[in-house]
Formats: structure tokens, sequence, C-alpha cells
């Protein structure tokens, strides 16, 4: 065969090939990359006195909770096994670990490794390792001033919180309270007024690290009108009729004492 000929055939098939991959790579570069979808998180910080930080941020949806924690700014570091080790210049102290929950139950995973797939609340707190999260019912404050507290541990396991101090807000101040073996407090009377009141739950160890993580700052109970049906005033009616009907017990009363008194003496039968 003609080496010219073949020699043409061979440029034709490398020009063919090189304007492929021109195409290609063009085609390529006028795509629209898809958008990364965005999470929306919360994230609250409990120290062992304070909170440290409270602040909202989006992420990347399946960001690790270090790169969620790492965009949030909280300064964060981390042992050598990967543990939280010091969360805004705030390190543990005798008993005491960083840990994080999410949407309200405790995580064990470590941060390097857990993703945050959805809108979430992450709260990150310093405190005893068998701490638990609180949470309390207050349906029948309106009518007996009850509220009751219950915590969540790490395992999901829930029981009431006994010995913790409760300050609730009045209108000259807060009134603490000491929450019973089962987890309730009983508000006096003069301190449920209708409206919002805020809420604050504490209790700590021998070394004055926290076993119960703190509340939002913005935690607050909703008094209603208080269903107290004593309170209620009797008519004008009801109240002339008691006053009479007392008398006229007393009287009956009387005239039973006497006449069982004057039968006695006769042996005969006392009324009834």
């Amino acid at each position: 065969m003609n080496k010219k000929f073949i020699r043409l055939v061979s440029i034709m098939l490398s020009a063919m090939v090189l304007f492929s991959c021109v195409l290609t790579v063009s085609a390529e570069e006028g795509e629209t990359p898809a958008p990364v979808e965005k999470v929306e998180v919360e994230i609250r910080v409990e120290g062992l006195e304070k909170t440290l930080a409270d602040k909202e941020i989006k992420v990347d949806k399946a960001s690790t909770l270090a790169s969620v924690l790492e965009a949030a700014a909280l300064d964060v570091t981390y042992t050598a096994e990967g543990a939280i080790a010091s969360v805004k210049g705030e390190s543990t102290v005798t008993s005491s670990q960083w840990q994080y929950a999410v949407d309200g139950a405790i995580v064990s995973e470590a941060a390097a490794s857990y993703k945050v797939e959805k809108d979430a609340e992450i709260v990150l707190f310093n405190a005893t390792a068998d701490a638990v999260l609180p949470s309390f019912d207050a349906e029948e404050i309106e009518i007996s001033g009850v509220i009751t507290f219950v915590g969540t541990d790490k395992a999901g396991s829930k029981a009431p919180i006994a010995n913790a101090e409760i300050k609730w807000e009045t209108k000259s101040g807060y009134v603490t309270y000491t929450t019973d073996k089962d987890g309730k407090i009983y508000l006096a009377q003069d301190v449920l007024t209708e409206g919002d009141h805020t809420m604050e739950i504490s209790k700590k160890n021998a070394y004055g690290v926290p076993t119960v993580v703190r509340f939002d700052a913005g935690t607050e109970v909703e008094v209603e009108e208080l269903e107290d049906v004593q309170k209620e005033e009797k008519s004008f009616f009801d109240q002339v009729y008691d006053f009479f009907y007392s008398i006229l017990k007393g009287v009956v009363e009387v005239w039973k004492f006497y006449f069982n008194a004057i039968v006695g003496l006769f042996g005969g039968n006392k009324a009834a």
C-alpha cells in the first residue's frame, strides 16, 4: 500500500480523535454543576457555668459535625483519640467531658464521623458523663401548680429529675424551687400569674459539674387563666340559704339534745 496514503489516513484519524476530545471538553465546561443542598443548624454551647454560644448557620448536607463546628467558629480542639477537648476556650475538668446532642438525643459517635443529614438543633455541653437532657410537663399547671421534670440519658432512657434547682420568673424576680423524688415542683398561687414565665434548671455534682444540661435561655411556660373552682364566689341567694340552714340545723341539734335527755329520764327510745 502506498506509504503516502497510509500517512494521510493516520493524520486524518489523529485529527478526528483530537476534535472529539475538544468537543467533549467543551461540553463538560458548558454544563452547570448541580447545586449543593444546604441544611440549617442551630448550635448552642453550654459550658460549666454559662451558655458560651448560641447561633444558626447553614452548611452542606451530610457535613460532619466537626466541619459544622468549624464553620460555626467555635474554636473546638480535640484529643488524640478524636474526642472534643475544649470549646470556646473552655476545657474539661475533673469528672466532666464535652458531649453533644442532636434534636434532643445524646450522640456517642465521634464528631469527625457523625454526619448532619437534615436541619437540626445541636447542643454541645460540658458536663458529667451521665448527664441528662431535661424536659418538662406543665399540662396541669393552671389546676394544681405542678410542673414535672424528666431527664433523658445517652441510652434514651427517661427518669424523673430529683433534687434539681428550678428558677421560676415572677414580676418581682426569680423564685427558687427544688424538685422532689418524682421530679415535681409545686408552684404557689401568688407566682402563678397569667402570661409567659421564663424557667431555668440546674443540678451539679460534688465537683460543681452539671449533671443536667441547662435549658435554652428562651425556655418559657405559658400560664393561662387559673382553673380554681374553689375561688368562685357564691350568689347572694346561696349565701342567705347557707346562713339560715346553719341556724336551723343548730336549733334542731339543740332540741334533739333536750328531747333525748328527757326521754332518757323515762327510759324511752332516743331520737336518731
